[in-house]
């Protein structure tokens, strides 16, 4: 491990052109990061915005009238999702499902990091969610995560993972009460993975007015 900082503290020290430098951004050294985003369950907040749709927390029994609902949902998730402690949180249009989010906990493969975290018992980690194009618009994100927050523990956590650029999905968060508080991170370097995390007290909202 020594000898691969050293010879990547030489790389980054060489004045190198840049398509040079591409080459070594991409085939030498690559991060991906991740902003974790959450909220103590008794502290969300409900949406300012009210919603006619019904919502409904789906159990095992019933994860695969998601399927074909969600395009980020495979086969795959719904065998992964049977073997963690999960739920399916889920909003009915009027001619089948408008949005839909899975709340899990335990050993969990964040496709975006290309490795598992680990989620405890207490906490319940937010993903694979969608909302139908036709329904966008009418903060469901909000209303589904909400509505579960308020069913769980008070000291339970809800939280998730947003792209630092992702602030249309940060602000939303925001309105509800979750807070940055960590960060998860996944380098390659020669093709080797490391992943790591960090966790802080949660800072005040960035995106909101």
């Amino acid at each position: 491990m020594s000898a691969m900082k050293g010879r990547l503290t030489t790389l980054r020290s060489t004045s190198i052109p840049g398509a040079a430098q591409l080459v070594f951004r991409k085939a030498i050294y690559r991060r991906v990061e991740m902003r974790r985003y959450g909220v103590p369950a008794a502290d969300s907040r409900p949406p300012t915005t009210s919603l006619d749709l019904p919502i409904e927390i789906l159990g095992p029994e019933r994860y695969r009238e998601v399927l074909g609902t969600n395009p980020h949902l495979a086969e795959e998730d719904i065998e992964h999702f049977d073997r963690q402690r999960s739920v399916c949180i889920a909003v009915r249009g009027t001619d089948g499902l408008a949005a839909s989010s899975w709340m899990t906990s335990g050993d969990v493969y964040v496709h975006e990091l290309q490795r598992a975290v680990d989620v405890p018992p207490t906490e319940h980690f937010s993903c694979r969610s969608f909302v139908d194009p036709d329904f966008r618009g009418l903060s469901l994100m909000s209303h589904m995560i909400h509505h579960f927050a308020v069913q769980l523990p008070p000291n339970d956590r809800v939280w998730g993972l947003v792209y630092p650029w992702n602030t249309a999905s940060v602000r939303s968060l925001e309105r509800i009460g979750w807070r940055h508080d960590g960060d998860y991170w996944t380098t390659y370097v020669f093709n080797r993975q490391h992943g790591g995390e960090r966790h802080f007290t949660p800072r005040p909202p960035e995106h909101l007015a």
